[in-house]
């Protein structure tokens, strides 16, 4: 008989120790993430490359992408323990050849191996959901994920601030490396060795085609003096996407779940409101920015109060990850609402201009980050496990793989169409407020829009797929 009981207690006691590999995992992918992005200035200074700033997020990305198909595909002898270790180990391998980087061409050799590792990691981290816990705990987990990204917000900035101040940027990124060599460690002694039932041969056009949108999107994200050329690019990787959808239709070896590409099927439904809601999440990267620019904060002021944004995703899905039935179709359906709200917020009160520095003044852009953490954070995990359900033990890496896919695709778009956005509204050639507002605006009135494209999916999805939802309670 299939346990109901998915409280916190009954989730430990299934997980055991695979909990702390779990966390051990994502633990060392977020704080990573935090702590680099803290050091980065520090880093340009002292071996140069500031030209290629960007690069350092962009190449993590595009290999992370990677390495997520190489976990759909990967050979059969390859179990996912085997997967785990291997993460861990090119994780650890790029912080080394990081910490030791002498120019800015090795640092990003270093951030791309890095950027597989953590591709990996996250991939395995969604199979290892599945292998190890019923489908009712998968919210549970989901949420325990979203809790250890919460707190990397919190310490990471202040742990990489620590290590720039002193000028130990090289020991921060030296320091992962035993980390990463015990989570390999802790990964053959705790996980099971599996066969997985992949496929022979591998997808070779699908996985061109993947390749190929990455690099449009990355590339458009790095083209900040030419708006129109980085808005084509965009376009073409949306072209090259549809070109995949047809391959991968008619192909006979799949590089994704049945219906993945599909916005009329079931899962293709769940995977857009995903794509949707995470491309919205990515505008509070340029948060820290406005809120220096237009309120006078500190920048670690601002990337504090930025962090509203993990604060609520943290709380909200800790406190509805234990929803069943009904309540998961509601928190489906209000998420895009919510988010939307939060973000028509930001472009009415972020994006005015507080030059004398009133506290008061704060509270309501904070208010708006916060919500729009909650919106993504009382959904995500649902959607997740929804995505996580519709394939069988067999499909297992496919749909954890694509399910990571689509989370670093929102990402790395996301961020592309605000660059695209703040560059058009002339941002860079601002000089004075009233230029930095009309880009703010711009950039949170945009990405309202993208966030109410959700809504009529994730009523879809309640309508469609209720069965797929985590099992009522007795």
């Amino acid at each position: 008989m299939t346990t109901t009981d998915n409280s916190w207690r009954a989730f430990f006691r299934t997980g055991g120790v695979a909990i702390v590999i779990f966390v051990g995992g994502v633990s060392l992918q977020a704080m990573e993430g935090f702590i680099g992005s803290a050091m980065l200035p520090t880093v340009v200074r002292d071996i140069g490359g500031i030209d290629y700033f960007a690069w350092n997020t962009t190449l993590f990305i595009v290999a992370s992408i990677a390495a997520s198909v190489f976990a759909a595909v990967r050979p059969a002898h390859i179990g996912p323990r085997d997967v785990y270790v291997i993460a861990a180990m090119a994780f650890g391998a790029g912080s080394l050849l990081c910490g030791l980087a002498p120019s800015m061409v090795v640092l990003l050799l270093g951030r791309t191996i890095q950027g597989f590792g953590a591709g990996l990691i996250v991939a395995t981290t969604l199979a290892m959901i599945r292998i190890v816990f019923p489908q009712s705990m998968w919210p549970r987990a989901m949420s325990l994920n979203a809790m250890v990204w919460g707190v990397a917000t919190l310490l990471g900035p202040a742990v990489g601030g620590i290590f720039a101040n002193y000028d130990l940027w090289r020991w921060a990124f030296l320091s992962i490396v035993p980390l990463a060599a015990l989570l390999a460690f802790g990964a053959v002694m705790v996980l099971p060795r599996r066969e997985a039932a992949v496929q022979p041969g591998a997808p070779i056009p699908q996985i061109a085609l993947i390749i190929l949108a990455i690099l449009l999107i990355s590339i458009g994200s790095l083209l900040t003096g030419n708006p129109a050329l980085a808005a084509g690019l965009l376009g073409l990787a949306g072209l090259t996407i549809a070109a995949l959808g047809i391959v991968e239709g008619r192909s006979k070896l799949r590089l994704l779940p049945g219906g993945a590409l599909s916005p009329r099927s079931p899962l293709g439904m769940v995977l857009v409101t995903i794509l949707l809601l995470g491309m919205s999440i990515t505008s509070d990267i340029f948060a820290p920015l406005f809120l220096q620019r237009l309120h006078g904060l500190t920048p670690l002021w601002a990337g504090y109060l930025t962090a509203l944004v993990a604060a609520g995703w943290t709380v909200a899905a800790v406190t509805t990850s234990g929803f069943t039935g009904a309540r998961v179709q509601t928190a489906i359906i209000v998420a895009p609402w919510v988010m939307t709200a939060s973000t028509i917020g930001m472009a009415l009160w972020l994006a005015s201009a507080n030059p004398d520095g009133n506290a008061v003044d704060i509270v309501l852009p904070g208010l708006c980050l916060f919500a729009l953490g909650v919106g993504i954070g009382i959904a995500f995990q649902h959607l997740a496990t929804i995505v996580l359900a519709t394939g069988s033990a067999a499909d297992n890496d496919r749909v954890s793989a694509t399910l990571g896919m689509v989370q670093l695709f929102a990402s790395g778009i996301g961020a592309a169409i605000g660059g695209v956005v703040v560059n058009a509204a002339g941002l860079p050639l601002a000089t004075d407020i009233a230029g930095v507002e009309g880009a703010a605006r711009w950039l949170f009135w945009v990405f309202a829009a993208v966030t109410a494209l959700a809504i009529p999916f994730a009523w879809r999805v309640v309508r469609t797929a209720p069965s797929l939802a985590v099992e009522p309670a007795e």
